[in-house]
């Protein structure tokens, strides 16, 4: 069976995958019959929609490359393990994409084949907002496809590993280039902490060259931090995400070292939790993008990074990096349809070299994931766009200050900053005659 076979997605919950044989979705409404003496027909009263169940039958297999397994004791294990921790988790499911669940029941059978074979009956119910795969504008199509390039990254890394690794692949030659790429996310993290980039999420109008994502081009836009914030508040905040950082960069050495390279099931969550720990330390979507383009153009230098395992631990990091990059595009904002427009050149070119990359490995299901991702951020910024108002030419015959400007352009004084950032002049008072701004 081909993951992605006839459009349908790998199954998995809190990221341990299972095949499935027959799914169901149930759903209604919540009706109170009422029932009164002497009427023979009774009134239904419509209460709401009830909540969604999802029912799956299946299976996992002892050393399924296909469906990322090891040894079928592992399995069962790490499955329970998922069953049994406490709160809602992140279900794939084959045809309704990301959803939000609690599990209801569960059942792992065993019969004559347990050594090799086990049947799985899981039941869930819907917990929060579902996430379906198709490409929609409200961010949830990029949420989606940054959730299904980690779910096939970590299926293929486990088919590359296991091939390579009996082709004479050593760990080594895994951890060093491991090492490399945490290097280079721990360089990138002290850039995101510097105390001048985490100056955006001050309150207050901090110009042109301190307001970082919140400088937006319309004067209404709200920053989404604590208007409370204080210099003393990003210290903290600085200290904390570098920490993260160190954290996750030792959890993903410690899975990397501890993983049976038959069989490392574990390594890529870890991974994904490092480039997601980076992209948590920026101070804006803007921020983001930036560190994670620069994190996409590394090359590890090591000669160990070079070999056949080397280069299968360097595409699951960046692949790992393209899903928190398509994230941070879904909540990028656009200043105009142009800077949408070259925000969808930017990163289509970088996705589409990542997609080329797995298919040249025959790695079929990250070549899908990271195509549909490309398509989730063009649709979505392509649909933002389609709302805003383009940039022009203006030709003036003499400099005027921004509150003019402002004032003569769009009849709203109050747009003067908007325009000293897009126009970045030498001085506010001193506009120049001739630039770019928004048409409207």
């Amino acid at each position: 069976m081909a993951l992605f076979a006839q459009g349908l997605l790998p199954a998995s919950f809190r990221g341990v995958p299972f095949a499935v044989f027959a799914s169901e979705a149930m759903a209604g409404r919540r009706v109170a019959l009422h029932q009164y003496p002497g009427r023979d027909e009774p009134w239904a009263e419509d209460m709401g929609r009830e909540a969604r169940r999802f029912r799956f039958r299946g299976f996992i297999a002892d050393g399924d490359v296909a469906f990322a397994g090891g040894p079928i004791a592992f399995q069962r294990a790490t499955l329970l393990a998922a069953c049994e921790k406490a709160g809602p988790g992140l279900l794939i499911h084959p045809t309704l994409g990301a959803l939000t669940v609690s599990l209801v029941r569960s059942a792992i059978g065993e019969d004559l084949g347990a050594g090799s074979f086990s049947t799985v009956d899981l039941e869930f119910v819907e917990s929060g907002k579902r996430q379906f795969p198709s490409l929609l504008t409200s961010g949830r199509g990029p949420f989606t496809a940054a959730n299904l390039v980690k779910a096939a990254l970590a299926i293929d890394v486990v088919r590359a590993v296991a091939v390579v690794s009996r082709a004479g692949g050593t760990r080594r030659q895994a951890t060093v280039t491991a090492a490399t790429w945490s290097a280079a996310v721990g360089e990138l993290g002290g850039d995101a902490t510097a105390l001048h980039r985490l100056a955006a999420r001050l309150p207050g109008d901090h110009g042109r060259f301190a307001a970082g994502g919140n400088a937006g081009f319309t004067a209404t836009r709200a920053s989404i931090y604590d208007r409370t914030a204080t210099i003393d508040d990003l210290v903290v905040a600085a200290s904390t995400a570098r920490t993260a950082i160190g954290t996750a960069t030792a959890a993903f050495g410690t899975a990397l070292a501890s993983a049976d390279l038959a069989n490392m099931q574990g390594v890529a969550p870890a991974a994904a939790a490092l480039i997601a720990a980076l992209a948590a330390a920026c101070a804006d979507p803007a921020d983001a993008i930036r560190l994670l383009l620069r994190l996409l153009a590394f090359v590890p230098g090591r000669p160990e990074a070079a070999t056949p395992l080397g280069q299968a631990i360097d595409r699951m990091l960046r692949r790992a990096t393209a899903a928190e990059l398509v994230l941070a595009i879904g909540r990028y904002q656009p200043t105009s349809g142009d800077d949408a427009g070259a925000m969808i050149a930017r990163c289509g070119d970088v996705l589409d070299a990542l997609a080329t990359a797995a298919a040249d490995a025959d790695e079929d299901d990250s070549y899908r994931a990271m195509r549909a991702a490309r398509g989730a951020i063009v649709e979505d910024l392509r649909a933002r766009a389609a709302t805003m108002a383009r940039l022009r030419d203006f030709v003036l015959t003499a400099a005027l200050p921004s509150l003019a400007l402002a004032q003569r352009l769009y009849r709203d004084s109050d747009r003067a900053d908007q325009l000293v950032t897009q126009i970045e002049p030498v001085h506010p008072l001193f506009m120049p005659a001739r630039f770019q701004a928004l048409a409207a």
